[in-house]
């Protein structure tokens, strides 16, 4: 018997590395699929062309999770953007589904621009993280206040949830979310929200929508996304995996990232990049104490990644499903963290403290003006302010 080859294949069996990636893809999940799902319906996308959105973003985050991890040894976990969805659900509502595909496109080609010109990333480096934050902070609030107005239509529901919310942040912090998400669904269910939908276990479907390119969709929906993808998710990543000693090249991650988004950008996927906050999990020293051998977790969460995303058309259903109140209260409360840490980071710097507040407002606000949406305005007039004031 070969017993190198048979350990060889018990470490790829190591329990730690497997519950690593299975929490880390959980959190993922649950913590976004709400705002995912909300985000194909507003592009006007139909249940067959958001589960096509949902297996498309399972199978390029699970196969670059797999195939980064792989070849640089090391837990480089891939992700999409939940901020990203956040923006795309308050901004797609006024573009045709077809120019939406074709804003991400050209999202993911800028992506690609930021790997191919280093002028470029430094650019997108000196945008001061406070007011980043200060924007993305005005983009999360209606989804978190949403949570909460839930409760005049049903309160019963609300209360429930909260308190299976709170407990849950108290004593299983980690997994609040899959236990919000399993409360919601059952109360769906005891409210036969559920009586008369068929849930099909089929393979989700690739669907092909033709892009078309329009300037406005570019400007309002792909340079928004960009930003927010590389302010947000990207550069977050890298400083984790630094922080964990852990030294990957961007270049070669932004150009295969940009790459893969632009090419399955028609089939609904709409961004691709590292994962910041989840990706901890599949890094600390409860995964393995050979730091070396931590890659397998995040291996293994891009094979979770894979199998949900195969059988989104049950998701699709399940998700669709449900009244909108729990929709609302899943989708605030998983962004509630990201928006206490934009908060937090806005206004944190006393220096930049006033412009902060100008991008939160103007953002926030909602304008329109010269078919510019308001999340540029808001980061324009942050920048501005910061320029007169000489900070």
């Amino acid at each position: 018997m070969d017993y190198a080859k048979l350990e060889h294949l018990k470490s790829w069996g190591n329990i730690g590395h497997i519950s690593a990636g299975f929490t880390a893809v959980l959190i993922g999940y649950t913590s976004s699929i709400v705002i995912i799902i909300q985000a194909a319906t507003a592009a006007g996308a139909n249940p067959l062309q958001i589960a096509s959105w949902l297996l498309v973003l399972g199978l390029m985050v699970g196969v670059s999770s797999i195939a980064y991890s792989w070849y640089y040894k090391m837990p480089v976990l891939m992700s999409w953007s939940t901020p990203g969805a956040a923006m795309l659900v308050a901004a797609v509502g006024q573009y045709a589904l077809a120019e939406v595909i074709g804003a991400f496109i050209i999202s993911g080609f800028l992506i690609v621009l930021t790997g191919l010109i280093s002028p470029l990333s430094r650019l997108i480096e000196k945008i001061p993280p406070q007011l980043a934050t200060a924007m993305l902070g005005a983009i999360l609030i209606p989804f978190c206040l949403k949570a909460f107005t839930s409760v005049m239509s049903s309160p019963l529901t609300f209360t429930l949830m909260m308190v299976t919310f709170f407990v849950a942040k108290r004593y299983f912090a980690r997994y609040a979310m899959m236990l919000l998400l399993i409360v919601g669904v059952a109360m769906a269910i005891f409210s036969g929200a559920f009586a008369e939908q068929s849930i099909s276990l089929d393979i989700a479907q690739p669907v092909w929508v033709t892009p078309d390119f329009n300037w406005m969709s570019m400007l309002n929906l792909s340079l928004p996304l960009y930003i927010i993808t590389m302010l947000s998710q990207n550069l977050p990543g890298f400083a984790m995996m630094r922080s964990y000693q852990y030294q990957v090249p961007a270049k070669p991650v932004f150009i295969g990232t940009g790459i893969v988004n632009m090419l399955l950008a028609p089939f609904g996927g709409f961004s691709l990049n590292l994962a910041a906050i989840s990706a901890a999990i599949c890094m600390n020293e409860e995964v393995d104490e050979d730091r070396t051998q931590r890659y397998r977790s995040a291996m293994w969460a891009g094979v979770f990644y894979v199998i949900a995303g195969l059988w989104a058309t049950a998701v699709v259903t399940i998700f669709l499903a449900l009244p909108k109140e729990i929709s609302h209260i899943l989708a605030g409360l998983a962004l509630l963290g990201t928006l206490l840490m934009c908060m937090q980071s806005a206004f944190a710097d006393e220096k930049l403290r006033e412009s902060s507040l100008y991008t939160f407002l103007v953002t926030l606000s909602g304008i329109t003006l010269f078919g510019i949406g308001a999340t540029l305005w808001g980061l324009i007039a942050g920048l501005v302010h910061k320029k007169v004031m000489g900070r």
